[in-house]
């Protein structure tokens, strides 16, 4: 089996460095969720690739519209839909060159990041990514859509323990908000903010996605637990 990452940056999904790949905590949780599964790690074993953001949308500039989209659809539903039929694309193609019939792609974006706007319902750029994924002919792509950003995933383990955590998604990710995700996040974790900090508690368990009750994580969870099922893995442990 073979896990593609792309995200938005190192304290998510992750980087590269010298063309090795550093997993992120968003990296480590989806694994997780893949592993109790799989009964082996993909990140430990190497079966694992990584898109920087950057590359996923210069592939996306290159490709020509499949049908033209309406002028009323949003412009930031345009902009998951492209980027998850971008990686849908460049998925296919590593399946034709490698044969890694067992591939999934996993593509991380935040819902919001922008300071005080919504910019759209979760639902809808969800649905555009499952879209970007179909067009790209890949049946195994899976969105990891946060809403609004994933600091509110963290902020469920770290700060609320699991508890009433679907209030989270509703909280301000605006930088100017002084209780915004952001700002909570780092007044949790003190000073050990990186990628690194964050990676070693999900491998410690001090987060652990199979006990994040929210909606955007849950639509996570579900579309891959439908992707392990179409290639045939093993029920495993429900959770």
């Amino acid at each position: 089996m073979y896990l593609m990452l792309s995200g938005e940056g190192p304290t998510d999904i992750g980087s590269t460095s010298a063309g090795s790949f550093k997993a992120g905590p968003l990296a480590w949780m989806a694994e997780r969720w893949i592993e109790r599964r799989l009964d082996y790690s993909l990140l430990d074993s190497g079966q694992v690739g990584y898109i920087s953001k950057q590359k996923l949308e210069s592939t996306a500039k290159k490709m020509k519209p499949l049908t033209k989209r309406g002028k009323k659809t949003p412009p930031e539903t345009r902009y998951f839909y492209k980027n998850a039929r971008a990686l849908a694309v460049m998925a296919t193609q590593r399946i034709r060159d490698e044969g890694d019939t067992d591939l999934i792609a996993v593509l991380f974006r935040d819902s919001d990041n922008r300071a005080g706007s919504e910019r759209g319902l979760w639902q809808d750029k969800h649905q555009s990514m499952l879209d970007g994924f179909r067009d790209g002919g890949l049946a195994t792509g899976v969105p990891m859509l946060a809403k609004p950003i994933s600091e509110a995933w963290l902020l469920c383990a770290l700060k609320n323990q699991y508890q009433g955590c679907a209030a989270l998604e509703y909280v301000s990710a605006s930088p100017q908000s002084p209780h915004s995700l952001k700002k909570q996040l780092q007044k949790v974790l003190g000073e050990n903010t990186g990628s690194d900090a964050l990676s070693d508690k999900v491998k410690n368990n001090e987060i652990d996605i199979s006990r994040i009750d929210m909606p955007s994580m849950n639509a996570f969870k579900n579309r891959m637990d439908q992707v392990l099922d179409s290639l045939g893995l093993p029920g495993g442990q429900r959770r």
